[in-house]
């Protein structure tokens, strides 16, 4: 097949949601041979490649044809192309790896291409991806400020993402500053803009968890429950990636408030699944949300190694851990284990469990006062 018709068999594909075949048929071609010296349709099959690669589970493949594209394009001296290839870099391995390093390297490249350049979509989606960087890492003066200029850049140049991105950035922020009823209602719109069709699957599903992060994250476990269901429904068919377990992971954490249990266990278990070939460090959350449900069942075995691998994972298993600890009779081991997550409190960077000021202390409090009385 020629490139011309790969890319249109393979266009076609993706809009089916047939990832792996698209993946297929893209790795299998002869992508370097499009026509580099007038662009060809050479940049298009990367960034095609890079989106069916993330469909069908191949998350390293995925980061590698972004790469690929900002070389072409550097080689190419298109500035603005290039810094938008360096920003999708940066957002993929922040989504999924946590490995912040990286992110801000990928990150600063691309603010340094675009110095001194009049505003495209490419300073829009550079600044929506700085957001959340700073969000994560918990420079909220910064994610403060970044969130505005996002939403400004990406009103003037077009770019949904960002607009939807700094909005549901600016909402949490004003939630960790106190201004629930504000942050709350910003949520609000954002979530009847991603409702409304108006944002990239991608941008939808994590937007989506957004919404439910920040309702959980505040004891809100109705709204948490009504943006699950908008949410549950809108996945099928649409969601790809990592996004589709995600969703999974938030309905069993649903169902393990309001039951019942085992529909619970089964949600979390599929979304181990299907989390594996995409989620790096944040693989330990939907590990200790597993650990819970066993807990609150009575499996105390499965309980533990649910949490123990969480914790492999470099992800904090309290206060799960500490209260199985409890449930085994080992009441100095887990007073002294939340007592040490209350000191200590876990604050990788992640998508699923932002910053959230002092609320995140609340369940290692309460583990704490179980087991003390």
């Amino acid at each position: 097949m020629t490139n011309e018709a790969v890319l249109s068999r393979a266009t076609l594909l993706v809009a089916e949601g047939d990832w792996t075949a698209a993946f297929d048929l893209l790795r299998g071609s002869d992508i370097d041979g499009a026509n580099t010296a007038t662009g060809g349709n050479h940049a298009d099959l990367l960034e095609l490649l890079a989106q069916a690669a993330y469909g069908a589970g191949e998350f390293e493949a995925s980061v590698e044809a972004w790469e690929r594209l900002y070389s072409y394009e550097l080689g190419r001296n298109d500035l603005h192309a290039a810094a938008r290839a360096a920003a999708m870099v940066a957002m993929y391995l922040m989504m999924d790896t946590g490995l912040m390093a990286p992110v801000r390297g990928w990150l600063a490249t691309a603010e340094r291409l675009l110095e001194g350049q009049h505003d495209t979509p490419a300073h829009a989606i550079v600044a929506m991806t700085r957001t959340y960087e700073r969000f994560m890492c918990g420079d909220m003066d910064s994610a403060r400020r970044l969130s505005e200029r996002a939403i400004e850049l990406g009103t003037a140049t077009g770019v949904t993402p960002a607009v939807v991105i700094g909005t549901t950035a600016r909402a949490r922020i004003c939630i960790f500053d106190g201004d629930l009823e504000g942050g709350l209602s910003q949520l609000d719109e954002v979530g009847a803009l991603l409702m409304a069709g108006n944002a990239d699957p991608l941008t939808t599903g994590m937007m989506y968890c957004e919404l439910i992060c920040a309702a959980q994250g505040l004891g809100l476990h109705d709204v948490a429950g009504e943006w699950t269901d908008v949410m549950e429904r809108w996945r099928h068919g649409a969601a790809f990636g990592g996004i589709n377990g995600r969703c999974r992971v938030h309905r069993a954490e649903l169902l393990r408030v309001s039951g019942p249990c085992d529909e619970a266990e089964a949600e979390a278990i599929g979304a181990c699944d299907e989390l594996r070939p995409w989620m790096r460090r944040e693989f330990g959350w939907p590990l200790a949300e597993l650990g819970t449900i066993r807990l609150r069942r009575g499996d105390l075995a499965g309980s533990e190694d649910a949490f123990l691998e969480a914790h492999e994972h470099a992800w904090s298993p309290q206060p799960g851990l500490a209260l199985l600890r409890l449930a085994q009779g080992e009441v100095g081991a887990a007073s002294t284990m939340i007592a040490e997550a209350i000191d200590v409190p876990f604050d990788i960077p992640s998508k699923e469990r932002p910053p959230n000021g002092e609320l995140r202390l609340a369940p290692l409090l309460d583990a704490q006062a179980e087991i003390a009385f």
